[in-house]
């Protein structure tokens, strides 16, 4: 089954650090991940350095799924210029041209 994550929530740190990431790394994860989207601060996490973001760019990587940060979010806290290169911004029709291409089959908010 493919899946897209949509981050909102303030506990997306936590669910990424301790649940979904050590899966995808183990191999267990039980699901392929196409892509993540990021809203609010949990864009953040895309700025050099922080140790959510360099995880998720190297698997994302390793696993060829996109990352995807809300283009208003990073406006609105001045990170646009900011990001690690292999994170894109954009906006809802980014989100649904990329899970149509991807044969996404589920989308889950946390």
């Amino acid at each position: 089954m493919k899946v897209i994550y949509v981050f909102q929530s303030s506990t997306a740190s936590t669910i990424l650090g301790n649940m979904i990431i050590p899966q995808i790394e183990k191999g267990e994860h039980g699901a392929e991940v196409a892509g993540m989207f990021f809203f609010h601060d949990n864009t953040y996490f895309f700025v050099p350095e922080h140790p959510i973001g360099e995880k998720l760019c190297r698997i994302a990587n390793k696993y060829c799924f996109f990352l995807l940060c809300c283009d208003d979010c990073c406006e609105r806290r001045k990170i646009t210029d900011r990001l690690y290169p292999a994170v894109e911004i954009g906006c809802f029709p980014d989100l649904y041209e990329k899970a149509q291409q991807a044969g996404v089959q589920l989308v889950i908010t946390l």
